[in-house]
């Protein structure tokens, strides 16, 4: 081997280890995640054997349909509302999915994806500790790492993000927590993961107030139910769900504050009266872009027209403007039409598709992750949301690494 050749691998290791490094970031730190981000397509860029990575990505269809969703939000720039700030602000959240194609090559290895995930099961271990923690007042609430003080306190006991992110990603963990207890072979190591997954379970029924994810962690058990026991573990997830939920609503007066809260808003909200409840604004904004997607169905008011068209769509109303729907379908569909919603769907389509050439536990883990986000999306628009969006950039680049290659899947779709 050259000195060229070992310079090459030592600076393309780096940029692995620097990408695991962000799968540990991105639950606990923005600025962090960053940094090591930044770092890691530094070491990449240093690493060379471009042809070679090039000729990987081009035989993966994830990270061609990322690249081809990615090229028509830039295509959004060039017509459309909005000022050329507002086109930079909204490409600017697209193009980190860009993220993913880029960390494709580093994750070749399966040891290397495992390491990943660990990075980020042990950030999401930790978020855990210190909530239950917070929760039972043996970490006060003043401290310094949490994500927002004035929202924090043993009745909302979220950590180093806000609580819709706190409990969208712990709805994630325990899910994975309990892949863990399934493959693992040992024990010592099932126990230890069935209890950290009904440890993760409550604290998102519980202890948090993020409602999504109660809705991500039912929808996950639901699957799980149903890998283990077929269609009867539909069955099982509905009367779990069913009992977990009713002893929730009864026991839990977070989840029974929510619950009722949201109902209650929902009953009271009526149209185009500036209503300031959360669920108030949140059908306020769905009817609004609704109404623009009606004005502009065929391709919409462009990557950076929806603040402008939502805001003239208000005029003259008490209604709050928004620079999103908190609905990633209605946001996609507003700037860029029925194409733009074809192509979100057709992005999620392929990641579904794909998923099942992954071996297990990756399989599982990419088809949860999925649902995941295609609930998450119907109630945010985890595009815009940095978090959210740079973890499903970095976690499909560590699971769709491991797709066979292009003729393998032809070979295992014609048997």
């Amino acid at each position: 081997m050259t000195i060229a050749e070992k310079l090459s691998n030592s600076m393309n290791n780096t940029a692995t280890w620097m990408a695991i490094a962000m799968g540990f970031a991105l639950p606990i730190s923005t600025a962090a995640s960053n940094i090591f981000l930044g770092l890691t397509l530094f070491f990449f860029a240093l690493s060379g054997n471009y042809y070679r990575k090039f000729q990987s990505l081009v035989r993966n269809p994830v990270a061609l349909m990322i690249l081809a969703f990615v090229a028509l939000t830039a295509l959004g720039g060039l017509y459309g509302q909005g000022d050329i700030t507002d086109k930079k602000f909204y490409f600017g959240k697209y193009a980190s999915l860009l993220a993913a194609p880029l960390l494709m090559p580093l994750f070749s290895s399966a040891r290397h994806r495992l390491y990943a995930l660990i990075a980020f099961s042990l950030a999401m271990l930790l978020t855990l500790v210190l909530s239950y923690a917070l929760r039972f007042g043996w970490v006060p609430s003043a401290t310094g790492f949490l994500a927002d003080r004035a929202l924090t306190g043993t009745s909302n006991p979220v950590v180093f993000k806000l609580s819709i992110t706190h409990g969208f990603l712990m709805a994630i963990s325990a899910f994975m927590f309990a892949l863990g207890a399934q493959y693992a072979q040992l024990f010592f190591w099932r126990r230890t993961f069935i209890i950290l997954a009904i440890l993760a379970g409550v604290n998102v029924l519980f202890m948090v107030i993020g409602r999504t994810g109660y809705l991500v962690l039912v929808a996950l058990a639901t699957y799980l139910f149903y890998c283990r026991f077929g269609k009867k573990g539909l069955a099982l997830a509905l009367f779990f769900s069913l009992a977990i939920g009713t002893l929730a609503y009864q026991l839990s007066d977070t989840f029974y504050d929510r619950t009722r809260t949201a109902i209650a808003e929902a009953q009271a909200w009526k149209p185009k009266a500036g209503d300031k409840s959360s669920i108030g604004l949140r059908l306020d904004y769905y009817s609004n872009t609704l109404a623009i997607i009606k004005d502009h169905p065929w391709f919409g008011v462009g990557v950076g027209g929806f603040e402008v068209a939502y805001s003239a769509k208000i005029k003259g109303t008490q209604m709050a403007p928004s620079n999103n729907p908190h609905n990633q379908y209605l946001l996609t569909s507003a700037q860029f039409g029925l194409l733009g919603m074809v192509a979100l769907i057709s992005l999620f389509a392929t990641l579904l598709w794909q998923a099942r050439y992954l071996a297990p536990p990756y399989q599982q883990i990419a088809y949860g992750v999925l649902f995941a986000f295609l609930i998450g999306n119907t109630f945010n628009s985890f595009m815009l949301d940095f978090t959210e969006r740079l973890f499903f950039a970095w976690i499909c680049g560590v699971l769709f690494s491991g797709l066979p290659e292009r003729k393998t899947l032809d070979k295992h779709h014609r048997t």
